[in-house]
């Protein structure tokens, strides 16, 4: 009797870690991430120049005869809730929250400093598609190809500095409102963790650690102090690890 309820204990296990990714099973998890996102373009009522012929503020690629550094950017926090259901075999459609805040210092000539803050909230669909690693019930993961798309809102605060003879000569400070897109295009790995630590004593939950790189294209649309419309385009990779758990 003993033996024969040791091997339905492992035949339930093993038949769980067979069939998360399988059609019905659902995922919900979380992550952190770090990026690499920089600024490409800025457009203010379409145009990329000014009425001088002057072209708008540019930080990527680094121009030596604009005069600016490159910017240095901080990724203060970011937060994300993914939730996924999948509708067949190996593909998964799904849903993330995300929360992030931002901020970066641009130095000119040591004389101008601009700081500048940002708070963003986006929530979007995904889909992602599943190409198991190893034979049954002896599989370690999965990679995982996604594609993403998030809509949401977003404020800003830039601090403008002049310093002549190290003295504050001249200071002013912008806040403003924004929406923005992103998409994203992704590759990953779903590394199944021990069956000890994964099926949580049995209850039926597999968890898995899915780092991932992607590619992200951000778009930001606001009206600048002349009510002019102007768009910024951000281009950038992104690395992140969510623990993602399967139900």
């Amino acid at each position: 009797m003993k033996k024969l309820l040791v091997l339905c204990t492992v035949l339930f296990i093993n038949t769980l870690s067979a069939q998360h990714i399988y059609k019905h099973r659902k995922f919900f998890g979380g992550s952190f991430y770090i990026n690499s996102d920089a600024l490409k373009d800025i457009t203010i009522s379409g145009k990329t120049t000014d009425k001088y012929g002057n072209e708008y503020w540019n930080n990527s690629p680094y121009e030596k005869n604009q005069g600016g550094k490159d910017i240095d950017v901080r990724a203060k926090f970011r937060a994300n809730i993914t939730y996924g259901y999948f509708p067949m075999d190996n593909l998964a459609i799904g849903s993330r929250f995300i929360v992030s805040s931002n901020s970066f210092n641009q130095e000119v000539d040591t004389l101008y400093l601009l700081q500048n803050k940002s708070f963003d909230l986006t929530v979007g669909p995904f889909v992602r598609y599943y190409i198991e690693i190893g034979a049954q019930p002896y599989e370690i993961g999965a990679i995982f190809i996604e594609g993403a798309y998030q809509y949401g809102i977003g404020t800003s605060e830039d601090n403008l500095r002049l310093t002549i003879n190290d003295t504050i000569s001249w200071k002013q400070t912008e806040s403003y409102d924004y929406t923005l897109s992103v998409f994203k295009a992704k590759v990953g790995f779903c590394w199944y963790l021990s069956d000890f630590i994964s099926h949580n004593w049995f209850t039926g939950s597999l968890l898995a650690l899915e780092p991932s790189i992607s590619y992200n294209w951000t778009t930001k649309s606001d009206k600048d102090a002349n009510a002019h419309d102007r768009v910024q385009k951000y281009r950038g990779i992104r690395f992140n690890i969510a623990l993602v758990s399967y139900f």
